[in-house]
């Protein structure tokens, strides 16, 4: 993906590029966090926006409907998000992932992607990384239901609904973090080299994993590519996740 690429997707997205990266996902925008959101306290927040969520639509500033399938758990201090946007072939998609700490303010969240990854397998280099991004981002929900607006309301506006409350275990990696809660598995975990990412249910036996992929995605320099609907079969004994092909990601002690 060469420069203009790059500033055209980020003017399609409603986002600001940085260093020739392309910052999809989480909105695409750096909000300040200047402004004051709403009436809600600090707790209220936290509330409102803990838990699992799936992707249910994402428009950017400008209006523009993207489709995309994907999940967002907020959890303990810390954000996963992973989603690919809808399309054939899906292995040339656009993947967004990200990870990191968040803290909730009245009427909005703060987060830091210490992980801000984009992928596209149409292009090349098909994988883009950026460390510690920051994004300030107004909260609204109803019910079941959850939009998140980018750039302190101005932004890309992302809407999701409720899975569960984030039941279970998070644990953070050393390049990224891993949950499994509410039955689901969400990994986001990588680095400028390579990454992988995804989401799906799991059956565990011990130490055994079974994830079941909703949708997954693996990048490197040499190329990205999506799949979904598999079995990856991995172990974890709560200090190192391997995966059936030989990677494994450690656990920060």
């Amino acid at each position: 993906m060469n420069l203009n690429s790059v500033n055209a997707i980020s003017r399609r997205f409603g986002f600001r590029s940085t260093a020739r990266l392309v910052l999809l996902g989480l909105a695409l925008g750096l909000g300040s966090g200047s402004a004051v959101a709403g009436d809600a306290t600090a707790a209220e927040t936290e509330k409102q926006v803990t838990g699992l969520w799936l992707y249910t639509g994402l428009t950017t500033s400008g209006g523009n409907e993207m489709p995309l399938t994907g999940v967002f758990l907020f959890k303990d201090d810390t954000f996963i998000q992973h989603a690919v946007f809808n399309g054939e072939p899906l292995e040339a998609q656009g993947s967004m992932a990200h990870a990191g700490p968040y803290q909730a303010h009245a009427g909005y969240v703060h987060l830091v992607a210490e992980q801000t990854i984009s992928t596209s397998g149409g292009e090349n280099p098909s994988l883009s990384f950026q460390a510690n991004t920051e994004h300030d981002v107004t909260v609204d929900r109803d019910g079941e239901s959850l939009s998140l607006v980018f750039s302190m309301g101005t932004g890309t506006v992302q809407d999701f609904e409720w899975v569960g409350p984030g039941e279970g275990e998070l644990y953070q990696l050393e390049d990224g973090a891993f949950a499994l809660v509410d039955g689901h598995f969400v990994l986001v975990e990588g680095d400028a080299d390579a990454i992988v990412s995804g989401y799906g249910t799991y059956d565990r036996d011990g130490e055994n994993l079974s994830l079941n992929v909703i949708l997954w995605t693996d990048a490197s320099s040499e190329g990205a590519t999506n799949v979904a609907d598999v079995t990856i079969e991995a172990t974890f004994d709560g200090t190192t996740l391997t995966l059936a092909d030989g990677r494994s990601f450690k656990v920060e002690s």
